[in-house]
């Protein structure tokens, strides 16, 4: 219990003095903190699901309720951080841009779940992943691409 309350603090903590750090440093966003952190949960969980597939997805479960969630908060915490600094004057901007990193997976995920759940197709939901995982990089893509005035 002590080592898991451990992580917690690691992994809430640790990211907002990254991000603290790095503001101080003025060292350009590129917003792929969250996504890698995304990409290596669901990773996680497709493993688990080919690996064992009769209770891969209660381990699957169990293994983004303690270590996955609290990994994802806080990227998002650290991504939140690092994009009020970048854009104080705009901080709209920054929301705006926040909200792609949380409502564009969560959004095809519920989206390929109605899917899944309609039309029985199990096989489906490794797609719904998958994609789960490229709508998360559009976010850093914008950034890159269309951003050069941070």
């Amino acid at each position: 219990m002590v080592l898991y309350l451990g992580f917690l603090l690691l992994a809430t903590l640790t990211p907002i003095f990254l991000a603290i750090n790095m503001n101080r440093r003025r060292i350009r966003l590129l917003g792929l903190y969250a996504p890698v952190v995304f990409t290596l949960c669901m990773l996680k969980v497709i493993e688990s699901n080919i690996r064992l597939p009769e209770s891969g997805s209660l381990e699957a479960s169990l293994l983004m309720f303690l270590y996955g969630f609290p990994l994802i908060i806080g990227s998002l915490v650290f991504t939140l951080i690092r994009l009020c600094f970048v854009y104080s004057e705009k901080l709209w901007k920054a929301y705006l841009i926040f909200l792609s990193y949380i409502l564009g997976p969560l959004l095809i995920g519920l989206l390929g779940l109605c899917v899944v759940m309609l039309f029985q197709l199990q096989q489906f939901m490794f797609v719904v992943i998958i994609l789960m995982i490229l709508v998360s990089y559009l976010p850093p893509i914008y950034l890159y691409y269309f951003d050069k005035d941070q």
